[in-house]
């Protein structure tokens, strides 16, 4: 009996959950001008910013969304409006099985209550319909009472986007710019706004036109240039107060893509939603949710993760002094906001020009105290802000106490990678390919490479810029951001070869293939070593179902091998990031372990000539060994001859890195003699002989 009753308790319990869960939610739809002009027959005909606080008049979508449910009847209603209002609804959509969209005018001032409902499931939004203010030099305004965020925001772009380009006489601006350079700017409203006062572009552009239009055009040129409003929606019946949306704060990115995506030339938030559509799905190289799509805040219910995986997180954790623990990474808030995906001002701050485009991230460290400043990692700072190890590896790897289920680098270590720093110790110096530091601005160098965020048919690129992507969802990688450095590389980067000693075999499987081909035979080797639960799954965690070992025990040599394999699987590059280091680190890891890899390193310091040394042994049966050096990344070719001049033989012809090379020539189908053999890389030239006795 009291099984039965425990058994329906549960089975209460696990129903209320269930039915608990299941939702309908209401938000605002915020639409860009590139979304307006992809459909004409859609009912999306205006742009919206996606403000709850708009300027009367202003046509605005609402979305209705189902929530661990399906849709039955689904219903939008208009709770209450301003008496004198006349707004319905004028057009709905469907986007999928269980969202659905509406569009509606705000015809008159005041406060709008919509509800949408599914059943007995409801959900609400208040719109509140204003006028705008603006900044005039006297009276009320913004400024009144937010006098130091108006400060900090008159030293940034947004402050100053209407006097640049009316006083630059070889400028292109033109007077339809003015409806993003401006406040309030809406044909269709009448809100108070730029476009509601009088105003005559001027005819000509030219030095001390804008002076000229505050003098002649006062009420307008009081909306110019992207003020407060044009981000918080009016301020008309603010004056403190902020329930029922009279004030708003958004950090969603439909409000900046109301001005920064239209045409060809403002794109950004178009490729920051191909964040993370890569290719995942297609063989694995890639992150499979990116900063956009948020795959995740799946994490932000805890303290500890939300500064970095929750795009609201970030900015809290900004607010609150940037928190950290011991290891100087990032703590725990006092207040933990609502998880959102990664958004525009996650990374920008809107009020503060402090750094380079406006980024929020300042000095920090990595967790073995490796400093990362703006000064010597550029813009790339803002990244390794999070994309970095939670631990302090050289300690953290050694206490068998750690393992976990998330035991390891946690979870994004593309900054300690990158920088080839914060590594289990084996009593190695570690080698470290220069990628961090050869463009100025490390991870953004190649991962927002490009001069152009459409290809030559017109159509979006799916990778570069603020895709953040190396490659798209096709696979095809974006073999631009090697160029600059490397040339030519092929058209994928798994066919870039990587020589240590002049051998690119580097798992010791007999072929030589590219990098991240080797890095991933490395890693399958290494796994070897390590325990794995019933699923075959590496797993450093003592409670594991081991099934590659014989006991459940830990050592500081496994926990060791167990990091590497998890720093080097969960940087997700495969090597590209750092490959001396990435290979090092798989190489002492394997050794340690017991294994054998393909690898023999010669001085890992880089050479300041070139060189071809004499080949060892000489004279020789049947093989022998030539030693060269290369000072910079290029086109090397090795080739032997014989005494008529004949190239008998091509030993190397790649591009390579610079470095400290051997290779061999193994002579067996050849006859004794006299041979050449040379070295030609780029303009340097070197010929020697050896002879062949057998």
């Amino acid at each position: 009996m009291l099984k039965k009753l425990t058994l329906s308790l549960l089975f209460i319990a696990l129903s209320f959950t269930m039915v608990q869960g299941q939702s309908v939610e209401i938000k605002t739809y915020g639409i860009s001008d590139r979304t307006v002009a992809a459909d004409a027959n859609d009912i999306f005909d205006l742009k919206y910013n996606g403000l709850a606080n708009v300027g009367v008049g202003t046509k605005i979508y609402l979305i209705g969304n189902a929530v661990d449910t399906t849709f039955t009847a689904p219903q939008f209603t208009i709770v209450s409006k301003p008496g004198t209002s006349a707004a319905d609804f004028i057009g709905t959509a469907d986007l999928d099985a269980n969202s659905k969209v509406v569009s509606l005018i705000v015809d008159v001032v005041g406060t709008y209550t919509i509800e949408f409902t599914d059943g007995t499931m409801t959900s609400s939004i208040t719109i509140n319909a204003g006028t705008y203010l603006g900044l005039p030099s006297t009276g009320l305004s913004c400024g009144t009472c937010h006098s130091s965020e108006k400060a900090k925001w008159e030293l940034t772009g947004h402050a100053n986007t209407v006097k640049p380009y009316t006083d630059d006489p070889a400028g292109h601006f033109q007077a339809f710019c003015l409806g993003c350079h401006t406040t309030g700017f809406d044909a269709n409203a009448d809100n108070d706004g730029f476009d509601d006062h009088d105003f005559v572009f001027p005819a000509t552009l030219a030095e001390g036109n804008y002076d000229a239009l505050v003098a002649a055009y006062p009420a307008a040129m009081q909306r110019a240039n992207v003020q407060c409003e044009a981000c918080h929606g009016p301020g008309s019946a603010h004056n403190s107060v902020v329930a029922d949306s009279k004030m708003v704060s958004s950090n969603a990115s439909a409000v900046c893509a109301s001005c920064h995506d239209a045409g060809t030339h403002h794109a950004i938030p178009a490729l920051f939603e191909e964040s993370g559509i890569d290719a995942t799905e297609f063989d694995g190289r890639g992150f499979h949710g990116g900063h956009a799509a948020g795959a995740f805040v799946s994490s932000t219910d805890r303290d500890g993760c939300s500064p970095c995986h929750s795009g609201a997180g970030y900015v809290q954790w900004i607010k609150e002094g940037r928190p950290s623990d011991a290891l100087g990474l990032p703590a725990k808030t006092a207040v933990r906001p609502t998880a959102s995906t990664f958004t525009c001002v996650t990374c920008h701050d809107p009020h503060d020009a402090t750094n380079p485009y406006q980024l929020r991230a300042k000095e920090t460290t990595l967790g073995d105290g490796t400093v990362i400043s703006f000064e010597k990692y550029g813009t790339g700072a803002q990244c390794i802000d999070c994309h970095r190890s939670r631990r302090q590896a050289a300690t953290y790897a050694e206490d068998v106490k750690n393992g976990s289920s998330h035991f390891g680098a946690h979870h994004g270590p593309q900054g300690d990678m990158l920088l080839g720093k914060n590594a289990p110790d084996y009593g190695i110096e570690w080698p470290s390919s220069p990628h961090g530091v050869a463009g100025g601005n490390a991870c953004v160098d190649c991962h927002m490479a490009g001069e152009s965020a459409f290809d030559a048919d017109g159509n979006l690129l799916k990778f570069g810029g603020h895709t953040f992507n190396m490659n798209n969802e096709e696979g095809e990688d974006n073999v631009e951001a090697c160029a600059p450095c490397h040339g030519e590389v092929g058209e994928t980067f798994k066919e870039k070869k990587f020589y240590i000693n002049g051998k690119a075999d580097l798992d010791g499987d007999g072929t030589a293939e590219g990098l991240q081909v080797e890095v991933h035979g490395l890693l399958e080797k290494l796994a070897t070593f390590l325990p794995k639960n019933a699923d075959g799954v590496v797993l450093i965690q003592s409670s594991a179902d081991f099934t590659t070992a014989a006991d459940d025990s830990l050592t500081p040599r496994i926990m060791r091998a167990g990091y590497v394999y998890f720093f080097v699987e969960e940087d997700r590059s495969l090597g590209v990031h750092n490959p001396q280091f990435t290979i090092a680190l798989l190489k002492a890891a394997i050794d340690e372990m017991g294994g054998t890899t393909g690898i023999e390193y010669a001085n890992t310091e880089l050479p300041s000539d070139y060189s071809l040394d004499q080949n060892y042994p000489n004279p020789f049966n049947p093989s022998t060994t030539i030693r060269f050096s290369i000072p910079e990344a290029g086109n090397v070719k090795v080739s032997v001859y014989d005494v008529l001049g004949k190239e008998v033989e091509v030993l190397v012809s790649e591009n390579m890195n610079a470095g400290v090379f051997n290779v061999s020539w193994d002579a067996s189908r050849y006859a004794s003699g006299i041979y050449f053999y040379k070295l030609q890389s780029d303009n340097f030239v070197s010929i020697k002989k050896m002879v062949l006795i057998k």
